[in-house]
C-alpha cells in the first residue's frame, strides 16, 4: 500500500532529475458542482435526462461533478493533462461516489506553424465551443451532450490550430476509439472535425461533423452547426444539430435532430448577478412520424457571484413531451425546481 501511494505521488508530482533551460512546473486546479432539487412533475417518465426515473416529489442533496485537473508543464514544447471525474452515476460498490481518469494526455506545440498534436484520452471537439459559449455546464449539459449523441473525450489523436496568425478561422481534427473512457473493443475509429471562425470580437460561427463506422455496415453520421454572439455582459448562441443513425433501430436508420437556443444578459442594476434561459426542441427519432414522442427542454435561472468563482443558481429545469402518434397519449413533464451551486479553485 505504501509502494503504491508513493509511486502515485511521483506520477502527480514528478521531480525532475535533470535542469533544463525552462523548469518544468505543475498546477492543481478543479471546480465541483451540484444542487438541493425538489422534483415538482413527472412520475418516472421512461426518457434519458437525470430526473426522468425519479418520482414526484422527491428531493435530495448532490454532487453531479467533481473535476480534480493536473496540468504540467515540461517545456515551451510539451506538456500535459491529468484529469480525474466524479459524479453522480460514477459509483463504487455500495452506491458511494467513485472516480475515474476523464484526461490523460501529451500536448505537443507547433509541430508545425500554429498547430498543436495532442495525443491519448483528450478532449473531443464536438461541444467544446458550444459548452465553453454556453458557460453554464453546472446546469445543464449542451444538446448533443444532454441527449446521448456523442462523447466529452475519447483515445485518439488530434490536431487543433489556426489557419491564420490572428486566429480567426480555427480548426479541431480528431481520429478515436469512438469508446469514451472505456477500452476499445472493435477495429473501428471515430473521425471527428471542427472548423470554426471568429468573425469579429463578439461573433463566432462553427460548423462540426463526426463520423463512426460500425459492423455490418452500421455506422454514425453527426452535423452540427453552432452560432454565438457574446460580450462581456451578453451571450446569444443558436446550435442546431442532426445525427444519422444507419441501421441502428431494428435494421433501420434513425435520425435524431434538434435545436438548442441560449441567452446570458446581466440582472437589471446588479453587477453579480445574471439570467441565464435556454429552450431546446428534441426529436429523438424525425424519420418516426407517428410513434414515440418528442420533447422540449427548458431551463431559467438567476446566477449570484459573490466572487468571480463561487456561483450559486436558483433555476427551474424542464423536460416536456409530446406524443407524435395519433392516439395523442400524455406524459407528464419533468418539472424539477433546483438551488444548484457551483465553485471554482485554481
Amino acid at each position: 500500500m505504501k509502494i503504491t501511494s508513493l509511486f502515485l505521488l511521483f506520477l502527480l508530482f514528478p521531480v525532475p532529475l535533470f535542469t533544463q533551460e525552462k523548469p518544468a512546473g505543475g498546477k492543481i486546479s478543479g471546480y465541483v458542482f451540484g444542487d438541493y432539487y425538489f422534483k415538482l412533475g413527472g412520475d418516472s417518465s421512461g426518457a434519458s435526462s437525470q430526473y426522468s426515473a425519479l418520482k414526484k416529489d422527491n428531493q435530495a442533496f448532490q454532487f453531479r461533478r467533481m473535476y480534480l485537473y493536473y496540468d504540467h508543464t515540461f517545456d515551451e514544447k510539451y506538456s500535459a493533462q491529468f484529469l480525474l471525474e466524479g459524479n453522480d452515476k460514477a459509483l463504487e460498490p455500495g452506491g458511494k461516489h467513485g472516480i475515474f481518469v476523464k484526461t490523460a494526455y501529451l500536448e505537443i506545440k507547433n509541430v508545425y506553424t500554429n498547430a498543436n498534436l495532442w495525443f491519448g484520452l483528450i478532449p473531443a471537439p464536438t461541444w467544446t465551443l458550444s459548452e465553453r459559449t454556453w458557460n453554464y455546464r453546472s446546469v445543464e449539459k449542451t444538446i448533443m451532450d444532454f441527449r446521448g449523441l456523442g462523447g466529452g473525450t475519447d483515445m485518439g489523436v488530434g490536431l487543433r490550430g489556426k489557419f491564420d496568425s490572428e486566429g480567426m478561422f480555427n480548426y479541431a481534427g480528431m481520429i478515436g476509439n469512438g469508446n469514451g473512457q472505456k477500452p476499445e473493443n472493435n477495429r473501428y475509429k471515430k473521425y471527428y472535425l471542427s472548423l470554426n471562425a471568429k468573425l469579429t470580437k463578439e461573433f463566432v460561427i462553427e460548423g462540426y461533423f463526426d463520423f463512426e463506422p460500425a459492423a455490418n455496415d452500421a455506422n454514425k453520421t453527426s452535423l452540427k452547426g453552432f452560432v454565438a454572439y457574446q460580450t462581456n455582459k451578453i451571450t446569444i448562441g443558436v446550435e442546431a444539430m442532426q445525427q444519422r443513425q444507419r441501421k441502428a433501430n431494428a435494421g433501420n436508420d434513425k435520425t435524431p435532430i434538434g435545436l438548442s437556443l441560449f441567452s446570458r444578459v446581466p440582472f437589471p442594476s446588479q453587477e453579480k448577478i445574471n439570467v441565464f434561459v435556454r429552450f431546446d426542441i428534441y426529436n429523438p427519432d424525425s424519420k418516426m412520424k407517428n410513434a414515440g414522442y418528442s420533447e422540449n427542454f427548458f431551463v431559467v435561472g438567476l446566477d449570484y457571484m459573490p466572487i468571480p468563482d463561487i456561483h450559486l443558481m436558483p433555476n427551474f429545469w424542464v423536460n416536456t413531451f409530446s406524443d407524435k402518434s395519433a392516439a395523442k397519449i400524455k406524459k407528464d413533464a419533468d418539472l424539477v425546481a433546483r438551488i444548484t451551486f457551483y465553485y471554482v479553485y485554481k
